[in-house]
């Protein structure tokens, strides 16, 4: 490489995976990087529940990228194809971005797994746009009900996922319902929230002692919880069970499942969710320098998928800035190798569990301090911490003492 040469990395996705790989190189003198991505913003996605819930503003959970990585090139857009055999991505506009190396860092989007119905009728959230639809379903259904346009049945709302969004999408909307009481009296005792699990119990990767309390503190907070109900169909104003049993819904919310987006399939082998299967380095299979990480990666550990979660996405981030280095300046590669920080899942105010790798488990309000400053930790930015801690001392240190936010349709 000569001294006015520098590689050129393109990373595409500006999530957790992206944003820590484009963090890493950004100081490299030897290698100019581009960031790709849709949104002008870092998207906190483990929050979005609480800005379904009004919980939080919207501006509390994104984050400007370029003001996050001011030594990378951002380039806004929708990548129309990757076409690795010209080393060079094709635009939605029609540009081409050329590469040295590609990090693919495309996240993940929500599944539905062909179930009739719930493309159509369920409301996800995966994006900003999403949880502000929820948002409107939610308290937009209680206007609608308390001026008598729609029945009473429409306050009923259906979680199905019993993984820790569901688990935390649950347990917020358990809490908003008993909150609006005071707003809406003659029409809030008929709401009701109900949480779908197709499996035997509630989080299953965590140990059954967790699951076990967690299902208990819901139930506390007034959910209903059905396991072993694999949802078989949809309908506007309904819920079919495998069981046989029908539930009349206002709302549903998917939280059953996510995948890799469909078009990664079109450069490469894909394994469990559509991911891209990767060699020890994090690089796709069959290519030299094309890199999958975070949600796109299907990274094999210890005979087992590595989750779809934060710490795996910037773990690998990290990793293949590293790598890419090493190949660039020649030196061995290193193998990628996750480090297990534990998993954690809140439930309500107070209301958590957490499990260490050590096989420590903590459940109640040292599980939900953990997790209140594990998250704050991860928000980019000063002005975003600040304004989350500020939010969550009204919402869960003084909750029920006074207005909530307003919800502008």
């Amino acid at each position: 490489m000569t001294s006015t040469s520098r590689s050129r990395v393109v990373v595409v996705g500006a999530g957790f995976a992206g944003l820590s790989c484009a963090r890493a190189l950004a100081d490299s003198p030897d290698i100019e990087v581009t960031l790709v991505d849709r949104h002008p913003y870092q998207l906190f996605a483990p929050l979005l529940y609480q800005v379904a819930t009004g919980g939080l503003p919207e501006d509390d959970i994104a984050y400007p990228v370029r003001a996050a990585l001011p030594g990378v090139s951002f380039l806004r857009g929708d990548v129309a194809r990757i076409q690795p055999e010209k080393n060079s991505l094709r635009m939605a506009d029609g540009t081409d971005v050329s590469y040295d190396h590609l990090v693919i860092a495309t996240g993940s989007v929500g599944t539905t797994f062909g179930i009739p119905g719930v493309e159509q009728y369920a409301l996800q959230m995966k994006n900003i746009h999403e949880a502000r639809a929820i948002k409107q379903r939610l308290f937009g259904t209680y206007e609608e009900v308390q001026e008598s346009r729609l029945p009473r049945e429409s306050l009923r709302v259906v979680v199905v996922g019993g993984g820790p969004t569901g688990v935390e999408v649950a347990g917020a909307v358990a809490e908003l319902q008993r909150s609006l009481h005071r707003e809406y009296p003659a029409i809030a005792d008929y709401a009701s929230i109900t949480l779908v699990e197709a499996g035997p119990r509630l989080l299953s990767m965590f140990k059954e002692g967790s699951s076990n309390h967690a299902r208990e503190e819901l139930e506390k907070l007034g959910v209903e919880v059905k396991l072993n109900s694999a949802v078989d169909r949809m309908y506007e104003s309904d819920l079919h069970l495998g069981t046989g049993e029908i539930l009349p819904t206002g709302t549903v919310i998917w939280a059953a499942g996510v995948a890799a987006p469909e078009k990664l399939g079109d450069i490469g082998v894909t394994g469990p969710g559509r991911r891209l299967l990767v060699d020890e380095y994090l690089r796709m299979q069959g290519s030299a320098n094309v890199w999958v990480i975070g949600d796109s990666a299907a990274f094999t550990e210890n005979d087992a998928v590595l989750p779809m979660v934060a710490p795996v996405a910037m773990q690998m981030g990290r990793h293949v800035a590293k790598t890419i280095t090493a190949v660039i300046t020649d030196q061995p590669l290193p193998a990628f190798v996750y480090t297990d920080k534990g998993q954690m899942a809140t439930i309500g105010r107070r209301r958590a569990v957490a499990e260490t790798p050590q096989g420590i488990s903590l459940h109640g309000t040292a599980a939900w301090l953990a997790w209140l400053g594990l998250h704050v930790g991860y928000l980019a930015g000063g002005r975003n911490r600040v304004s989350v801690i500020a939010d969550w001392g009204w919402n869960y240190l003084a909750w029920g003492l006074g207005p909530r936010r307003a919800v502008i349709e």
